[in-house]
Protein backbone atom coordinates (compact mmCIF):
# COMPACT_ATOMS: atom_id res chain seq x y z
CA UNK A 1 0.00 0.00 0.00
CA UNK A 2 1.21 3.46 -0.45
CA UNK A 3 0.13 6.54 0.96
CA UNK A 4 0.14 9.19 -1.49
CA UNK A 5 -0.82 12.98 -2.68
CA UNK A 6 -1.81 12.99 -5.58
CA UNK A 7 -1.37 16.20 -8.22
CA UNK A 8 -4.17 18.24 -9.79
CA UNK A 9 -4.19 15.43 -12.92
CA UNK A 10 -4.45 12.74 -10.74
CA UNK A 11 -1.06 11.38 -10.93
CA UNK A 12 1.00 10.63 -7.84
CA UNK A 13 3.00 13.79 -6.98
CA UNK A 14 4.56 11.94 -3.64
CA UNK A 15 4.15 8.99 -1.87
CA UNK A 16 5.18 6.68 1.12
CA UNK A 17 5.26 3.05 1.03
CA UNK A 18 3.87 0.53 4.18
CA UNK A 19 4.36 -2.94 3.87
CA UNK A 20 2.11 -5.65 5.49
CA UNK A 21 3.90 -6.03 8.80
CA UNK A 22 4.17 -2.54 9.40
CA UNK A 23 0.63 -2.30 7.96
CA UNK A 24 -0.80 -4.85 10.32
CA UNK A 25 0.86 -3.81 13.33
CA UNK A 26 -0.42 -0.05 12.57
CA UNK A 27 -3.82 -1.27 12.53
CA UNK A 28 -3.65 -3.33 15.51
CA UNK A 29 -2.49 -0.79 17.89
CA UNK A 30 -5.27 1.94 15.94
CA UNK A 31 -8.12 -0.53 16.74
CA UNK A 32 -6.97 -1.07 20.63
CA UNK A 33 -6.74 2.86 20.63
CA UNK A 34 -10.10 3.25 18.27
CA UNK A 35 -7.76 5.74 16.13
CA UNK A 36 -10.79 6.36 13.59
CA UNK A 37 -8.64 8.42 11.10
CA UNK A 38 -5.90 5.17 11.15
CA UNK A 39 -8.83 2.53 10.72
CA UNK A 40 -9.44 3.81 7.44
CA UNK A 41 -6.94 2.37 5.77
CA UNK A 42 -7.75 -0.95 7.88
CA UNK A 43 -8.05 -3.23 4.76
CA UNK A 44 -4.44 -3.77 2.64
CA UNK A 45 -6.18 -3.91 -0.27
CA UNK A 46 -8.43 -1.25 -0.64
CA UNK A 47 -7.68 2.36 -1.32
CA UNK A 48 -9.43 4.84 0.97
CA UNK A 49 -9.11 8.97 0.84
CA UNK A 50 -8.68 10.92 4.21
CA UNK A 51 -10.54 14.20 3.34
CA UNK A 52 -8.46 17.90 3.75
CA UNK A 53 -10.96 18.55 6.50
CA UNK A 54 -9.52 15.62 8.71
CA UNK A 55 -5.91 15.99 8.25
CA UNK A 56 -5.56 17.34 11.35
CA UNK A 57 -7.41 14.65 13.15
CA UNK A 58 -5.11 12.08 11.20
CA UNK A 59 -1.98 14.34 12.67
CA UNK A 60 -2.63 13.43 16.09
CA UNK A 61 -3.81 10.22 15.67
CA UNK A 62 -0.36 9.75 13.65
CA UNK A 63 1.68 11.51 16.75
CA UNK A 64 0.23 9.38 19.36
CA UNK A 65 1.33 6.28 17.25
CA UNK A 66 4.55 7.58 17.25
CA UNK A 67 4.87 7.91 21.06
CA UNK A 68 3.89 4.17 21.31
CA UNK A 69 7.20 2.62 22.91
CA UNK A 70 6.83 -0.92 21.78
CA UNK A 71 6.48 -0.23 18.36
CA UNK A 72 8.72 -1.39 15.48
CA UNK A 73 11.61 0.64 13.92
CA UNK A 74 9.24 -0.05 10.48
CA UNK A 75 6.33 0.90 11.52
CA UNK A 76 8.53 4.19 13.76
CA UNK A 77 9.76 4.89 10.33
CA UNK A 78 6.85 4.83 8.01
CA UNK A 79 5.09 6.80 10.79
CA UNK A 80 7.80 9.73 10.67
CA UNK A 81 7.47 9.52 6.50
CA UNK A 82 3.63 9.81 6.76
CA UNK A 83 3.54 13.06 9.08
CA UNK A 84 5.86 14.57 6.61
CA UNK A 85 3.61 13.44 3.72
CA UNK A 86 0.60 15.10 6.13
CA UNK A 87 2.22 18.11 6.30
CA UNK A 88 3.04 18.72 2.24
CA UNK A 89 -0.81 17.92 1.90
CA UNK A 90 -1.79 20.55 4.21
CA UNK A 91 0.18 23.04 2.44
CA UNK A 92 -0.97 21.67 -0.89
CA UNK A 93 -4.66 21.48 0.41
CA UNK A 94 -4.84 18.01 -0.93
CA UNK A 95 -6.28 14.89 0.67
CA UNK A 96 -4.11 11.94 1.33
CA UNK A 97 -4.62 8.94 -0.54
CA UNK A 98 -4.13 5.10 0.38
CA UNK A 99 -3.66 3.17 -2.53
CA UNK A 100 -3.49 -0.61 -2.65
CA UNK A 101 -1.37 -2.41 -4.38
Amino acid sequence: MDFAVLDAKGHVDRSVPIGPSAHHEIISIASDNTFEFILQFKDFYEDATVPIESLPSLTRQVAELQRNEGISEESRSFLTNLADLIRYAVEQSRPIEALAD
